[in-house]
C-alpha cells in the first residue's frame, strides 16, 4: 500500500507532485481555455485541503526568484512601457484598489451584522491578494485575528480570479492576442522605444543572487504616512524593482544583469510553478476550517470584489485609453499586487513584457492598498459606532 501519510507529510515530493499534475491539468484545453501553469495552482488545493503542507519557506524562496526572473527579463521595455502609458499606470492602480474597497464596504453594509468588519477588511486584502494590504489591515485594527481570517478565506478565490480573468477576457472581449504582441512590438519601434541588449552574458550567478538579496532590503524598509501607519514594498516588491533597475543599467562594474533570455525564462518557469503549488498547499488546509465556519459569505464577497475591480482596470485600460492588451493584463495585476496572475498573465500572452506593466502599476498599488485598506477599516467602524 502506498504510505499517504508519509507522502503528505513530505513537502518536496508534494511540491513536485502538485507541479506535475498541475501541468497535465494546464494542458487540457477547454474550448480555448487552458490553465497553463496556473494548473499547479488548483492541484496544490486539492493536496492542502486532503491535508498536506509546505513550509512558508518554500513559497517565499520561489516567489523571490521568479520576480527577480520577470524583472530582468522585463527591464527591457520597462521604460518603453512608461513612456508610452505615463501616468495612467498609477491611476489604474489607485482606480483598481479603490473600486474593490468600495464594494466591500457596500457589502458589509448590505449584510449589516451578518460580517463582522475585521474579517471584511481581511477579506479586501485576500480579495486583492495583497500582502501588504494585510499588514495595514493588522496595523489599522490593532492585530485582530479575524482579519488574517477575512484574507485566508479571500485569498485563494482572490488568485482564482485574477488567473482566470487573465485567460478569459481575450475571448470575451474579442481581443487578438498574438496581433496585440505585433502592435505592441511595431509601437515600440515607431516611437523609438526599444532598448539594445548588448552587453548581456549567458548568466550570472552572482548578479542574479544579489538582485534578490538587494530587492529583500529594499522591500525591508518602511516609510511612515501620518494617520495610516507605514508603508513598505515586502520583499516581493522590492526584488522586482531592484531587477528592473539592475536589467535597464545592464552592467554595474563587473556585473552583468542582463541576462541570456531562455535562461531567465526557464528560471521563471521552474519558481513560478513551485511557488503557485506551494501557494495551493498553504491554503487549502485553511480553506476547508474557514468554509465549515464562515460559509460561502465572505468567499462571494470578495470574488465579486476582486472581479469588479479587474472590470474597472480592463475598462478604464482598454475602453477609455485604448492601452496595448499585453501590457494592460500585467497591469492589472500589478495594481491587484497579485504576482500569481502576472505569472497567469504571461502564460496566457506568451509574452514577457506583462511584467513591464506589472512593474509600472505595483508601487502605487501598493501605496492605494495600504490607503484604501485603514480607510475601509475606519469607514465600517464609524458605521459601527453610529449604530448603521
Amino acid at each position: 500500500m502506498i504510505p499517504v501519510k508519509e507522502l503528505l507529510g513530505d513537502p518536496l515530493l508534494l511540491l513536485s507532485l502538485a507541479v506535475v499534475s498541475g501541468y497535465a491539468l494546464g494542458r487540457l484545453r477547454f474550448g480555448r481555455i487552458s490553465l497553463g501553469l496556473s494548473g499547479a495552482l488548483f492541484t496544490g488545493l486539492l493536496f492542502g485541503m486532503a491535508g498536506g503542507s509546505v513550509p512558508r519557506e518554500y513559497f517565499s524562496w520561489n516567489l523571490l526568484v521568479f520576480v527577480v526572473a520577470v524583472g530582468l527579463l522585463a527591464s527591457e521595455d520597462i521604460v518603453g512601457a512608461v513612456r508610452l502609458y505615463g501616468w495612467r499606470f498609477p491611476l489604474l492602480s489607485l482606480a483598481v484598489t479603490f473600486s474593490g474597497a468600495l464594494v466591500l464596504f457596500f457589502s458589509a453594509l448590505f449584510f449589516g451584522r451578518a460580517v463582522d468588519p475585521f474579517l471584511v477588511v481581511g477579506t479586501y486584502t485576500g480579495a486583492l491578494t495583497s500582502s501588504p494590504g494585510l499588514g495595514a489591515a493588522l496595523e489599522a485594527t490593532g492585530g485582530n485575528p479575524l482579519v488574517v481570517v477575512g484574507y485566508t478565506v479571500a485569498y485563494p478565490f482572490g488568485v482564482v480570479a485574477v488567473v482566470l480573468f487573465v485567460q478569459l477576457a481575450p475571448i470575451v472581449f474579442a481581443i487578438d492576442v498574438e496581433e496585440e504582441r505585433r502592435s505592441l512590438a511595431s509601437l515600440r519601434r515607431s516611437k523609438g522605444l526599444q532598448v539594445p541588449s548588448e552587453g548581456s552574458v549567458g548568466f550570472s550567478l552572482v548578479a542574479f543572487a544579489l538582485s534578490m538579496a538587494l530587492g529583500s532590503l529594499v522591500g525591508a524598509v518602511k516609510v511612515p504616512l501620518p494617520g495610516l501607519g507605514s508603508l513598505s514594498l515586502g520583499a516581493t516588491g522590492g526584488a522586482l524593482l531592484v531587477a528592473l533597475a539592475a536589467g535597464t543599467l545592464g552592467r554595474v562594474g563587473p556585473l552583468a544583469f542582463r541576462m541570456d533570455p531562455s535562461i531567465l525564462g526557464a528560471f521563471r518557469s521552474l519558481s513560478l510553478a513551485f511557488f503557485l503549488a506551494a501557494s495551493g498547499l498553504m491554503a487549502g488546509p485553511q480553506i476547508v476550517a474557514a468554509l465549515s465556519e464562515h460559509g460561502l459569505l465572505l468567499i462571494a464577497m470578495g470574488l465579486v470584489s476582486a472581479l469588479f475591480a479587474e472590470a474597472v482596470g480592463y475598462f478604464m485600460g482598454r475602453r477609455l485609453w485604448k492601452m496595448n492588451w499585453i501590457l494592460l493584463s500585467g497591469a492589472i495585476c500589478g495594481a491587484m499586487t497579485s504576482t500569481p496572475g502576472l505569472g497567469a498573465a504571461i502564460d496566457a500572452t506568451g509574452s514577457e513584457e506583462c511584467a513591464a506593466g506589472y512593474g509600472a502599476a505595483y508601487p502605487v498599488a501598493i501605496v492605494g492598498m495600504v490607503l484604501f485598506t485603514s480607510l475601509l477599516h475606519l469607514g465600517l467602524r464609524a458605521v459601527a459606532l453610529s449604530g448603521g
